[in-house]
């Protein structure tokens, strides 16, 4: 009975021990009284003991493992920490993303199959760009400075013809009476002439004037008015008497162009481009306005064939992996942000002749685009339906051309393939619609 009594009483007394090591130990985790607001400022608290060096130690304390929150607030009120509404503000910021660096630009990272609101006004009706996205697109080449520059050279004077500045060496750069320059191209043979002539009132057919500077075709005459100060350099440049030469306006300041690297893979090649998995809502406004310009080149390529520019780069890819991060052949940016689509010599003549040789890259880079310029699409689907596109690209020539007929006429062969391959455009778009278009709201 004995023994029992004094185990308890060693229990009881163990106990006791514990309750007041507890009261000590809660005494000492409570913070101290606040100082009379008379007497000393409301200060911090100061920091937490784990982060103090120990005394006297020379070495500064090792970093954590993982970054640590902010010290708590002080209320300088009531000199208490903050209440738990302020604990679960710094608990959210700490397990939060990082801050992005001052001038870093951060890119919204959107899931798969989910869709932002800068992704909604990217794109509308799941194929095309955005009203607000084709406002802001540089404007280019105006139809009234197209206007006059064309008065201009049809009838003035050229005063110099100089060497460089305008591609192949058997161009020039010629200089009129009144300051006008304008590249003056010399064709191998008169087809280069012609596919650029019919290149450049294609693009004012589906409205892509802006990208693709103003031309005037002139026959070379040594013993014309407008060719009557040069005499020597004409010589020099070996072109032949009475062949037809094409007049581009001259544009200063221009820059090379690269394919834009959201669109590259890293094997060099082009990713497609459509309005799926939230990458669109990834990209800048800049990059977005600059693709927009991107799909409209691509349309016009496919459209004329032309083999001298994106795709000459995808056929070099075989054995150059890094052509795509190098300028893109025949394609400039002017002072402005337009992309200005040059030499297009290549296209719809010379380019249809040999389309079965270069379709096999043009098709599929066409076919990897389903997001377009609405306009653009409208026009396409119209030629589509009134089966009619070399005639009417050969009215619009013959209307604001005067030297139309010094060079021959767009064959039947290729007018049927210009109508073949809007045919096929206009499809590819109808099919884009209908697998990703979306009703308007949704």
């Amino acid at each position: 009975m004995g023994r029992r009594m004094r185990g308890a009483a060693a229990t009881a007394g163990l106990w006791l021990l514990a309750l007041g090591s507890l009261l000590a130990l809660w005494g000492g985790l409570l913070p101290p009284p606040p100082p009379p607001r008379t007497e000393l400022p409301a200060s911090p608290p100061p920091e937490h003991r784990l982060l103090r060096r120990p005394a006297g130690s020379g070495s500064p304390a090792p970093a954590p493992r993982f970054p640590l929150p902010p010290p708590l607030a002080w209320d300088s009120r009531s000199g208490s920490l903050k209440t738990f509404r302020a604990l679960l503000t710094l608990a959210v910021g700490a397990d939060g993303p990082p801050r992005s660096r001052p001038g870093e630009r951060r890119r919204r990272h959107v899931p798969a199959g989910q869709r932002g609101p800068a992704e909604r006004a990217t794109v509308h009706g799941g194929v095309f760009w955005s009203r607000g996205l084709e406002e802001q697109v540089p404007r280019g080449f105006s139809e009234a400075q197209a206007a006059a520059w064309l008065e201009v050279v049809r009838g003035a004077r050229v005063v110099a013809l100089d060497r460089g500045g305008c591609g192949r060496s058997s161009n020039r750069l010629a200089r009129f009476a009144d300051g006008t320059r304008a590249c003056v191209r010399y064709g191998i043979n008169p087809e280069q002439i012609q596919g650029e002539a019919l290149s450049y009132y294609l693009a004012r057919l589906l409205g892509l004037q802006r990208h693709v500077p103003p031309l005037a075709l002139a026959r070379v005459e040594a013993r014309g008015a407008q060719w009557a100060q040069v005499q020597e350099e004409l010589r020099a440049a070996h072109w032949t008497e009475g062949s037809v030469v094409s007049l581009t306006r001259w544009l200063p300041n221009l820059t090379d162009v690269v394919v834009p690297e959201p669109w590259r893979s890293e094997d060099g090649r082009l990713r497609p481009l459509r309005d799926t998995g939230g990458e669109l809502a990834n990209l800048s406004q800049a990059e977005l306005v600059d693709l927009v310009q991107w799909t409209d080149l691509i349309l016009f390529d496919y459209l004329t064939a032309n083999f001298d520019r994106l795709v000459s780069n995808l056929f070099s890819l075989q054995w150059d992996p890094r052509v795509m991060q190098r300028a893109t052949s025949n394609l400039h940016r002017g002072p402005g942000g337009a992309l200005v689509f040059l030499d297009n010599e290549a296209g719809l003549v010379h380019g249809y002749r040999v389309a079965g040789m270069w379709d096999k890259y043009n098709e599929p880079l066409l076919q990897s685009v389903c997001v377009f310029r609405e306009r653009t699409a409208r026009r396409v689907l119209e030629l589509h339906r009134g089966q009619d596109a070399a005639a009417r690209l050969l009215r619009l020539y013959r209307r604001h051309e005067p030297r139309f007929p010094e060079l021959a006429a767009l064959a039947d062969p290729h007018a049927q393939l210009l109508q073949r391959r809007l045919d096929f455009l206009a499809k590819h778009i109808l099919h884009c619609k209908a697998k990703y278009g979306r009703r308007p709201g949704t």
